[in-house]
């Protein structure tokens, strides 16, 4: 049975962060494939192709196609789908949308993901790597897209559930750039910046454009 890393552990990864980009522009960690196991790889693997396919969601949100509010709320809902997955976990206590700890999985709409959440493959991800001695700045990249993909939630949440086009459009926007900002650079020499794509490349897997 797979359990979900808890709301507590998610914060305190997310409130890290700033001391892990400080720690990595003192002095950067030279990262290698030891210790990222096959575990590691596969979740990482998975978590990838989930956001590629959150992010498609958003454009089609918010690309020249879109006709309504409506329009948008259904590909952010379905954003939610993906990331959550059909367990739906509580959003992350750092988060400012964290008074709203409801499921947010909605099958009505359709579901583009596999249904295991983005989010928990990330998180699946980082306890393999951390189980594993991986390199610190590899762990400090998964790191990186959770937050960003933790953020992702509560302003699709919005977006889903905003009054008036400019709220459902405003957050959908946030949303979008925080997904890119969690899928990350494949040629990015850092973490922060590079965020799943940079764990990705460390692993030795393969980065779709």
């Amino acid at each position: 049975m797979i359990v979900l890393i808890g709301r507590e552990t998610r914060g305190v990864i997310v409130g890290t962060v700033a001391m892990l980009a400080l720690g990595w522009m003192v002095g950067p960690a030279v990262a290698s494939t030891e210790g990222i196991n096959e575990k590691a790889k596969a979740s990482l693997q998975k978590a990838h192709d989930q956001l590629k396919l959150a992010i498609d969601q958003t454009e089609k949100a918010l690309g020249p196609a879109r006709k309504s509010s409506g329009s948008i709320r259904v590909h952010m809902q379905r954003v939610l789908n993906v990331l959550g997955g059909k367990e739906s976990p509580e959003y992350a206590d750092s988060s400012e949308y964290a008074e709203k700890l409801q499921p947010h999985f909605n099958e009505k709409v359709g579901n583009p993901g596999d249904g295991h959440g983005a989010l928990l493959y990330m998180e699946e991800a980082y306890e393999a790597l951390k189980a594993g001695n991986a390199p610190v700045a590899v762990q400090e990249a998964v790191e990186y897209a959770i937050m960003h993909a933790s953020m992702v939630e509560g302003h699709a949440h919005e977006s889903v559930h905003g009054t008036g086009i400019k709220q459902t459009q405003e957050h959908a926007a946030h949303a979008a750039a925080l997904l890119v900002g969690a899928y990350g650079k494949g040629d990015s020499d850092s973490p922060a910046t590079g965020a799943l794509a940079y764990a990705m490349k460390q692993a030795g897997l393969k980065i779709s454009k």
